[in-house]
């Protein structure tokens, strides 16, 4: 009985899907299609899938990367993959995010605490803690190719100075 209510309230909670909402620690999306990655897909589309090609003590281990033409940035609870090279200017990346559907990360208008994702100058990009600039090339922050650990925000969050309200900052 308890699985069925769980999956009825992943259901009616508007977590996952293409078309939903986005739910914590879950969650893929294709930026250069504009469409969801499967989740059975995301080791695969990732590089993530251990392998005994460099065993650690006879376990295997996640090989290193091949695909050094997409990046993937994590914006709030979900990965965005999206071709990117450490050539192109920041802006560029934040406008290629906008273009395949990064704004699908809003929360509903009544559910915000401040005003969204409405263009793609309102994205700010985070590698190594360093919060990068427009005119700026990815590289002048040492972003390797095909870097997968880069955060997008809302830059409106970085500026109040606080945690969002349903961070886990208060917990």
């Amino acid at each position: 009985m308890a699985a069925v209510a769980e999956k009825a309230l992943v259901e009616s909670s508007g977590g996952g899907g293409g078309g939903g909402g986005v739910s914590l620690g879950k969650g893929a999306w294709d930026c250069d299609n504009n469409c969801e990655i499967p989740p059975e897909k995301e080791a695969e589309v990732f590089e993530e899938i251990a392998t005994m090609d460099f065993p650690f003590e006879g376990i295997p281990t996640v090989p290193p990367r091949k695909d050094n033409d997409h990046m993937a940035f994590f914006c709030s609870g979900c990965r965005y993959r999206v071709t990117a090279f450490p050539d192109w200017e920041v802006a560029k990346v934040k406008q290629s995010l906008w273009n395949g559907g990064i704004q699908r990360s809003n929360k509903p208008p009544e559910r915000r605490h401040t005003p969204g994702l409405n263009r793609w100058e309102d994205l700010a990009l985070i590698y190594a803690g360093q919060n990068m600039h427009n005119d700026k090339k990815l590289e002048d922050y040492h972003v390797p190719p095909g870097c997968k650990c880069m955060i997008a925000i809302e830059q409106a969050k970085l500026d109040s100075g606080k945690p969002d309200p349903d961070s886990a900052y208060w917990n």
